[in-house]
């Protein structure tokens, strides 16, 4: 694993997003106070994760909402994850040009914040759930 910092690919990943979400502008709007520390990337991003606490052997696969450097939402059909459990989480980054021109994993350490299903976010499928985390410290990208 590289000591890598997360930050400068997440904002790279963030300018190549936004070129492409320029097509996009004036679609949606913002509404309310952003209070978040850190700003947001609606991205998806395939995603493995792990319970350490407690710790468990089964390894469940999902996909990235959005993420952050301070943490990521989530999407899996697991019902497995309560706030509070420990995760190891490892994302893939596809082959992106002047980013990763090969592509890369990122992996870090998280902890559950909340859990949604279908009834509480309507933007969730039936049967899946989303999972808000925030990491424990900056991911590394590992090789």
């Amino acid at each position: 694993m590289l000591n890598f910092d997360f930050g400068i690919v997440f904002a790279q990943l963030r300018m190549v997003t936004e070129r492409n979400e320029c097509k996009n502008a004036g679609r949606q709007m913002m509404t309310g106070l952003e209070k978040r520390k850190h700003r947001r990337l609606a991205i998806k991003l395939d995603l493995s994760c792990r319970k350490i606490s407690p710790p468990a052997e089964q390894t469940y696969t999902g996909h990235t909402l959005n993420v952050s450097p301070g943490g990521l939402y989530l999407q899996t059909d697991a019902d497995a994850f309560k706030a509070g459990n420990l995760l190891k989480v490892k994302f893939s980054i596809p082959p992106t040009a002047g980013l990763l021109e090969s592509g890369g994993n990122i992996s870090g350490f998280a902890k559950v914040l909340r859990t949604n299903s279908a009834r509480t976010d309507t933007n969730l499928p039936a049967g899946r759930y989303g999972i808000a985390a925030e990491f424990c410290r900056s991911p590394k990208l590992c090789t």
